[in-house]
């Protein structure tokens, strides 16, 4: 490789895809999942952070570029990725950071309800691979070498093959790469502006593993006579052979046709991705503890989340460690802290409206289903027999990610009988 030509990150602007050699169309591949021997190659365990990728590897985390920053509160699973509707997940707590490299983890609220295992082999190059990204795709295309990087569009997610070609090493940082061939008829893909943080899946066995996320490309390219960056771009090429290469700081150099040499290198363009397997004890140290109370029964993820707070007498469901009025249950309902009275979060309000509704408001933790929470609002003319209430009227359903809650009101015609009691009832 060419040395002290600087690389670049794949932020750029959100856009359409991955560039592919295959076929005429740009869009293929496009907000759909592989099939026959590429099924389960990571597409259903990525998510979108930033308007980017990020691969899901725990019941509670997932792994993303370090270069888009930390400041989104919130992910989605778009249907595409899983089938299904939409799926929203809240951030909790600041990202890790892994070492000095371009990978960050973070850990959420609810619960995946499947991951990714980490490829920890070590034997990357030669190895064919999938790689996800909602990049640009094809821009003018440049006889017989490739195409320029598009201008952006509408969002899309696309998937595409490479192999492998080897590792290097930029600023201390592990990457793996691999070149763009003039290959048709194995989704031959380049990453391209915004694919940051999509995963490189390598098959390990029957299993489809993590070995990569998405982090750079190579520097500019420039066509003509004397180049400078405003003359420069990027794309796909599979044969630059007669370009320029570089940058104004680092200096440019004219790719040749054919020969040897670090310069010649770069007559393909490539793409770069933080390697997993050197970083997999950092990560693992991580995400491990999430993996076993994952494998946990629902008493035992209850169990764990009170010990977390120091309690180790009082643990019952039904018990009041704290004295604050809440079971611990319904302190585990509300994200409420069940060794703390004065911080107590009532995971249920009653108000009669001006125009004589009943309404109610339910705080409850983002992670009810992993947490194998169900609750159900009860009414009573007499303390004795319940009935479930039906016909709720939803008017608000508000999430508060940082605290790891949502708040939802709903309400219903006064009652017929007169007197009515409410309780809500949970159940683990």
């Amino acid at each position: 490789m060419k040395k002290g030509l600087s690389l670049w990150l794949l932020m750029g602007l959100p856009a359409a895809a991955l560039i592919l050699r295959d076929g005429p169309s740009p869009t293929m591949n496009t907000e759909t999942a592989p099939t026959g021997d590429l099924v389960g190659s990571g597409w259903q365990h990525q998510v979108y952070y930033m308007d980017f990728h990020g691969t899901v590897i725990s019941p509670k985390h997932f792994v993303s570029a370090r270069h888009l920053g930390g400041s989104q509160e919130e992910i989605t699973r778009p249907v595409f990725f899983r089938g299904g509707e939409e799926v929203t997940f809240g951030i909790k707590g600041e990202r890790v950071l892994i070492g000095g490299t371009d990978l960050s983890v973070f850990e959420i609220w609810e619960t995946f309800p499947e991951y990714a295992e980490l490829y920890e082999g070590g034997n990357e190059a030669g190895r064919e691979m999938v790689i996800h990204g909602s990049g640009v795709g094809r821009g003018d295309a440049i006889s017989g070498r490739g195409w320029k990087w598009g201008l952006w569009g509408t969002r899309q997610s696309r998937w595409g093959q490479n192999i492998v070609e080897g590792v290097v090493t930029s600023e201390g940082n592990e990457l793996l790469y691999f070149g763009f061939d003039d290959v048709l008829g194995r989704n031959e893909a380049m990453a391209t502006g915004g694919d940051s943080g999509g995963g490189w899946f390598i098959q390990d066995g029957v299993t489809w593993k993590l070995a990569a996320v998405s982090s750079s490309v190579d520097a500019l390219y420039s066509d003509a006579s004397i180049p400078i960056d405003e003359t420069g771009f990027r794309g796909g090429f599979y044969d630059a052979g007669g370009l320029w290469y570089g940058n104004d700081a680092e200096g440019w150099e004219v790719i040749p046709g054919g020969g040897e040499g670090e310069i010649e290198f770069y007559r393909q363009s490539h793409s770069y991705g933080s390697r997993i397997s050197g970083n997999a004890p950092a990560i693992r140290a991580i995400i491990d503890p999430a993996i076993e109370w994952g494998g946990k029964s629902k008493m035992e993820k209850f169990e764990s989340w009170l010990s977390g707070f120091g309690i180790t007498a009082e643990t019952g469901v039904d018990d009041d460690a704290d004295g604050d009025g809440l079971s611990n249950l319904n302190e585990y309902l509300g994200e409420s802290h069940p060794n703390d009275l004065i911080t107590a979060v009532q995971p249920l309000e009653v108000e009669v409206l001006s125009n004589g509704f009943h309404q109610f408001t339910f705080v409850e933790s983002l992670d009810m289903t992993g947490r194998g929470l169900v609750s159900v609002l009860e009414s009573s003319p007499n303390l004795l027999n319940w009935e479930e209430v039906t016909g709720q009227v939803e008017t608000s359903d508000l999430r508060d990610n940082p605290k790891g809650i949502r708040t939802r009101v709903t309400t219903i015609p006064p009652s017929p009988n007169g007197r009515v009691f409410y309780r809500l009832r949970v159940t683990l």
